[in-house]
């Protein structure tokens, strides 16, 4: 299976194994453990704890090598808007790195921070880290907000952070694909207003306004949320859903101009390429099912997915009881994201790409990030039911992640930097 662009000729592999940077690997060690004993009292220095000892030595390399391949065509261009200073231009919808990659720009502005005490190279590697901490954090927080109990949250949130995909992303293309968690936040912030009113209700509209700004992918997915909210939202919801259209509306009102420009590519150009970055459940030209040209095993975490399934069908044996109509609603949900994810394969994408703009929106893979969030909800209060010890489900899942992510060929190695 080919999994991403062929290496650039340019591209020199840096040696990362334990003997040959043992400080790298000693400093993921130290401080991995110390998180880890903080994290007794605070659930995100546990999430960084573990999610540095297991990327282990990404931590210790962020000065040293780039994380992932380099150059590529998406990472060298990234380099090069954000040290031209396109973050600084991007509502002139004249500006050419605007007509590229339109107005959100959001993630170079995440760089621009880290990049006041890392190089440019070394800030990209930190917020790719710092990308899989926060997918992690903030959907282990959803969980326990919708109902998942102490610790099962965390069983639950893992793939959101270090999910295949995360680090297919890390090691090829642009930083703000590996980052998921502003569209959780997004989701979090809507479960919060909804629970609680209050100033929920404007952080869920800031909290929108920031995703479609870091990455507009996420702006297309937070309204495919914000509409299914307005239907089975409470009053709180739909406030908050207004406050996202609100926050949302100025970023859409740029980003429609800075697609009509000579520097794009025709729009089958576009389409081609939605047919090839897509969800293929049953084989796409070769057998297995992927996702995104990745294994549909490997890119699933098969302990959130399985305890995901086993609520679902619970929730169908039992489809007259009223507690059961919120799986069976989010599972509705899911399976229209998964259709959307299989892109031009189905009439569905059809319809969708003749909405203004969307002839643009070329990875319908995009869409199963809401599958994989769903079963972050529906998988928390499964797992808690279940019979298995907390700590036993943990191991499995660690397991099974250093078997099918860890050692699969896209996680990213490191590539020594070329001026």
């Amino acid at each position: 299976m080919t999994y991403g662009p062929p290496p650039d000729t340019r591209e020199l592999a840096a040696a990362s194994g334990l003997l040959d940077v043992p400080l790298a690997w000693g400093v993921c060690l130290v401080v991995g453990l110390l998180l880890c004993l903080i994290g007794r009292r605070y659930r995100l220095a546990l999430v960084a704890g573990v999610t540095i000892l297991l990327t282990a030595p990404a931590l210790g390399m962020i000065p040293l090598a780039v994380w992932g391949a380099y150059p590529t065509i998406d990472k060298a261009g990234s380099l090069h808007f954000y040290q031209l200073g396109a973050h600084f231009h991007a509502f002139d919808t004249s500006a050419v790195a605007t007509q590229l990659i339109g107005v959100s720009m959001g993630h170079l502005w995440v760089t621009a921070l880290l990049d006041l005490v890392l190089t440019p190279f070394g800030a990209m590697n930190a917020q790719a880290l710092l990308n899989v901490v926060l997918g992690w954090w903030l959907a282990a927080a959803l969980a326990s907000a919708t109902g998942t109990p102490g610790r099962w949250a965390l069983v639950a949130g893992f793939p959101m952070g270090l999910g295949l995909h995360t680090f297919r992303d890390i090691q090829w293309y642009t930083i703000e694909k590996s980052g998921t968690w502003p569209l959780t936040l997004y989701v979090l912030a809507l479960v919060r207003a909804s629970q609680r009113g209050g100033w929920w209700i404007p952080a869920a509209g800031l909290a929108y306004g920031w995703a479609f700004f870091y990455n507009a992918y996420w702006g297309v997915l937070g309204a495919l949320i914000g509409g299914a909210a307005l239907v089975v939202g409470t009053r709180h919801t739909r406030l908050a859903v207004v406050g996202a259209a609100v926050a949302g509306l100025p970023f859409l009102l740029l980003q429609l101009p800075a697609l009509r420009n000579a520097q794009l590519p025709a729009p089958d150009a576009f389409a081609t390429r939605a047919a090839l970055d897509v969800l293929a459940p049953f084989g796409d030209a070769v057998w297995p099912p992927n996702w995104n040209r990745l294994e549909l095993w490997c890119a699933l975490d098969l302990v959130v997915t399985g305890a995901a399934l086993v609520a679902v069908i619970a929730a169908m044996r039992r489809w007259r009881a009223p507690e059961s109509r919120p799986t069976l609603v989010l599972a509705a949900g899911m399976a229209l994201a998964a259709l959307l994810a299989m892109g031009p394969a189905t009439p569905l994408w059809r319809a969708f790409a003749l909405l203004p703009g969307l002839w643009r929106f070329a990875k319908p893979e995009t869409f199963f990030h809401l599958v994989v969030l769903s079963s972050v909800v529906l998988a928390g209060p499964s797992l808690a039911r279940g019979r298995v010890p907390l700590w036993t489900v943990m191991l499995v899942q660690l397991g099974l992640w250093l078997l099918l992510v860890r050692g699969h060929p896209v996680y990213p190695g490191f590539s020594g930097w070329v001026g």
